[in-house]
């Protein structure tokens, strides 16, 4: 028997917490929608209804595991001195973070047996939330982000360039700072105005 639940819980809630579980325990390439339904004592029929199939899932665990990430990073990226500084750590920990289980899920690279392919449907949601991300760095450094730069293009190259650092291997094995000399050298230059990019001086922090 399935469970009947009262009105004021979200099924779709209870799928969604059942789903992460079971990606968190197996994988996500190894979790079927049959399992996820089982978790969360639903019929199969049921996590179709309200959710969709295998894709659609992943994708909505994903960006609730990322929204929960941002949501921490946040007040973080808003105690920096400068723009650059708030980008550098804006890509550094969420790259980490994909790299780690946090965010794995991810651009979900294992599951499609390609590096750096995501799951149908990922970009724009995720452009979308890196975009609202830019633009409120923009108003919190006035002046410091290039004139040239609208936050929902930044936010789509930022995902492009979170999972290129993510699931791409250098051949020269970088450590840490490599890596923030690397985004500071190629990333951030394309973001900050002029002023901002000949005065930066910045001081790395640690996620």
């Amino acid at each position: 028997m399935y469970t009947r639940w009262p009105e004021n819980v979200d099924v779709d809630d209870v799928i969604l917490d059942a789903a992460e579980r079971c990606f968190t325990d197996a994988g996500v390439a190894s979790t079927t929608i049959e399992e996820v339904a089982a978790a969360a004592n639903v019929s199969r029929i049921t996590v179709y209804r309200r959710i969709g199939n295998r894709d659609q899932l992943v994708l909505l665990v994903l960006l609730r595991v990322t929204d929960r990430f941002l949501s921490t990073l946040r007040p973080r990226l808003m105690a920096e001195s400068t723009l650059a500084e708030a980008l550098l750590l804006l890509v550094r920990s969420t790259a980490r973070a994909v790299r780690r289980e946090d965010l794995s899920l991810l651009f979900a690279s294992t599951e499609r047996g390609a590096i750096g392919v995501p799951i149908p449907g990922v970009v724009a949601p995720m452009t979308d939330r890196f975009g609202g991300i830019v633009a409120m760095l923009a108003d919190q450094f006035p002046a410091q982000l290039s004139d040239d730069i609208r936050p929902a293009e930044a936010g789509e190259w930022l995902v492009r360039v979170i999972v290129s650092l993510a699931t791409f291997e250098r051949m020269d094995k970088p450590n840490e700072a490599d890596t923030d000399r690397w985004i500071q050298t190629f990333v951030l230059p394309a973001f900050l105005a002029d002023r901002a990019r000949a005065g930066r001086n910045l001081r790395v922090t640690r996620s």
